[in-house]
């Protein structure tokens, strides 16, 4: 299989990282080892430069993923200016000619040897990634274009200068291996923004943190993975760090979804100081959930809509308001359900059982407190003992009934079989 070399030139990335800081090789650092991460999407081979805002990925075995090299260069492209990071890309067989494309006019794609020999021809010497004495003894030979020194034998290069010379230009063309050092993708996703000056209102925040959230999207794609929970911190000058942990109902990788939920906590978050740096953190994730199309093409979306509107209720209302109901294995009605989180009452149902057709029938509604009544005048089904409740000293014994009243209506009532007394406990709409 042939490679395919992509690489990406950020002219502006230090200044870029986050708007209005200063140059600053640590800043551009940490802004591509971020790159790195969500580039790791579309290629399993990526290399960072020590000392250029450069990154390399391996193309050639991705190409047939994404619908060939130009859809896949175009979705890149698409995302690094969702990004909002200026950048130049170039396409050739080795890395070590695609970064000398980025600094080239004109234009930047080849895609076999014979097409990189030829653009090479034309391009000045100066282009060359070879030292300045180098270069200044080409250039005083009377050579002007990359092409004049490519016909030249390789014997008299290697006998006029050192041999790295001859290598780099067999690498450039294609000819000799060019290894570059793989970057790997941590198990864990951490990741830290400066701010040039201190950031006082919470909307300030929503550009760094928009683009933090899709520099976290493509890790999560890179690792094929979701996250179900995930914290920011924000850190100020002479003040503690305030935190904010994000948890979704149901794990998910989409940004913009990422985005919504914060944006909600955002709203009611009072900032002690200033901030001046931005951190994202997530340890765990899982498998990433799928939703299935159906044989026309529309998603099996009800659920997971249900599931974002729990997430922006929660964002909002914070997560002690946001409750669902969770069976509890009790015989007594009244205790026979709890509040509970989301995630837990929808973990604890088992969707694959099938429904007990033998279990007696129970309305949906149940009075707050069971109502003392008359004896109803009609009892249709009947009599449901249940005894429990004697380790907890709220014993009851009570003989259930399906009844209807005097109006037709249908309701669920008990007898007390300590007191002989009847009780209201549920309706049927």
């Amino acid at each position: 299989m042939t490679m395919l070399w992509l690489c990406l030139r950020f002219p502006h990335l230090a200044r870029e990282a986050i708007a209005g800081h200063q140059a600053d090789p640590r800043v551009q650092r940490e802004a591509l080892e971020r790159l790195a991460a969500w580039a790791y999407q579309w290629s399993s081979l990526i290399s960072c430069a020590a000392d250029e805002p450069l990154l390399w990925l391996e193309l050639g075995a991705s190409c047939m993923l994404f619908d060939g090299h130009a859809a896949l260069l175009a979705r890149i492209e698409a995302e690094l200016v969702q990004l909002g990071y200026s950048h130049i890309c170039a396409l050739a067989p080795s890395p070590t000619a695609a970064a000398l494309l980025t600094r080239a006019s004109g234009q930047r794609q080849v895609l076999t040897r014979t097409q990189l020999r030829q653009r090479l021809d034309c391009l000045p010497l100066h282009l060359l990634a070879l030292p300045a004495s180098t270069l200044a003894a080409l250039h005083a030979s009377g050579l002007r274009r990359i092409g004049q020194l490519l016909e030249l034998p390789a014997a008299a290069i290697a006998r006029r200068f050192e041999p790295e010379t001859q290598l780099y230009l067999q690498r450039l063309c294609a000819q000799a291996s060019d290894p570059r050092p793989a970057w790997r993708l941590s198990e864990t996703y951490r990741a830290r923004c400066e701010f040039g000056s201190d950031v006082r209102t919470s909307t300030a925040l929503l550009f760094p943190l928009q683009r933090l959230l899709l520099e976290f999207q493509g890790y999560l794609r890179a690792r094929d993975c979701s996250v179900q929970r995930f914290t920011l911190e924000f850190e100020h000058y002479r003040h503690p760090v305030s935190r904010m942990s994000i948890g979704l109902s149901a794990a998910g990788r989409d940004a913009a979804q990422f985005l919504i939920l914060v944006r909600e906590r955002l709203h009611s978050l009072l900032l002690p100081a200033p901030v001046n740096a931005l951190r994202l953190q997530a340890l765990e994730f899982t498998s990433p959930a799928i939703v299935q199309a159906d044989l026309f093409g529309s998603d099996a979306q009800p659920l997971q809509q249900l599931q974002r509107l729990l997430d922006r209720l929660h964002a909002r209302l914070g997560e002690s308001s946001v409750h669902a109901l969770q069976r509890h294995a009790d015989h007594r009605p009244e205790r026979g359900w709890r509040l509970a989180a989301p995630q837990a009452a929808a973990a604890s149902c088992d969707h694959s059982a099938a429904p007990d057709t033998d279990a007696p029938a129970r309305p949906c509604w149940l009075l707050p407190e069971a109502m003392a009544i008359d004896a109803p005048p009609e009892l249709l089904r009947g009599p449901e003992r249940i005894e429990s409740g004697w380790w907890d000293q709220d014993d009851v014994r009570r003989d259930y009934y399906l009844a209807r009243t005097g109006e037709g209506a249908q309701v669920w009532v008990f007898r007390d079989r300590r007191d002989g007394a009847w009780y209201l406990q549920g309706l049927w709409a």
